[in-house]
């Protein structure tokens, strides 16, 4: 039995940018009782506070932005680690250019791009579009990937500047430091409060190749899940036996 356990957020924890289920929020209750309860996204803290809930806050550890931004249980900040000028300036203009080839019809132009220190977070839609509109956009992330692989020299001159991206969210591209993703993050946290690799485990909706789970995989083992159901459908189960 794993103790500790990484959950990411939007479709694992929660819907997309919502609020954790009525249903599901007794059983998250149960979990962070008994066992280290770590939320893993590519928000900011105070989203990722927002979906769980206040209810919750005080815990469970938050790795907002990709792992970039960490925040124990008692809110004490253990590292925080920006963008520079140089890797905002090459992401606005990658941005900028899927921008202007994809050319699609948005409900608000500036609901597009967030910038949020760690991490810049690139919505094709809109990070507020309906949410049923957003599942259906890209269900499986395969417009988003097709985008990276046509793009892939375009891609590799982001990585000289120094940053990355992969997808994210149901409907995001997600930049960040180079190499600074979720698996070499939890990788850093695990070693910062002393944990061993084997007690944990990740659950995440997005462990597939190109996906933003991915570089979690031979991190520390991993449960791929379908939605935010699936995932507590299994914590069900965990707190059965705990």
């Amino acid at each position: 039995m794993p103790k500790h356990f990484f959950f990411d957020v939007d479709k694992t924890l929660t819907p997309s940018r919502s609020p954790m289920l009525e249903d599901h929020r007794p059983l998250f209750a149960a979990l962070c009782k008994k066992v280290d309860v770590i939320a893993v996204s590519g928000a900011k803290e105070s989203q990722i506070r927002t979906q769980i809930t206040s209810v919750f806050d005080g815990q469970y550890f938050v790795l907002a932005q990709s792992g970039n931004h960490v925040v124990d249980k008692s809110g004490t900040i253990l590292w925080k680690e920006e963008m520079n000028e140089t890797q905002v300036g090459a992401v606005t203009a990658f941005i900028e250019m899927i921008r202007a080839e994809l050319n699609l019809r948005v409900k608000d132009e500036n609901d597009l791009v967030e910038n949020r220190g760690s991490q810049i977070s690139y919505s094709l839609i809109g990070h507020h579009e309906d949410l049923a509109k957003k599942y259906a956009f890209d269900p499986d992330a395969s417009l988003r990937l097709d985008i990276l692989k046509r793009h892939a020299e375009d891609v590799r001159a982001l990585e000289r500047s120094g940053a990355e991206v992969k997808t994210g969210g149901t409907t995001t591209l997600d930049f960040f430091p180079l190499g600074k993703n979720k698996g070499r993050n939890i990788a850093r946290f695990i070693e910062h409060l002393g944990w061993i690799r084997e007690d944990c485990i990740y659950v995440g909706d997005a462990l597939f190749p190109g996906g933003n789970d991915e570089t979690v995989v031979g991190v520390i083992p991993t449960r791929p899940t379908r939605d935010h159901n699936d995932t507590f459908a299994y914590i069900a189960g965990i707190v059965e036996r705990l």
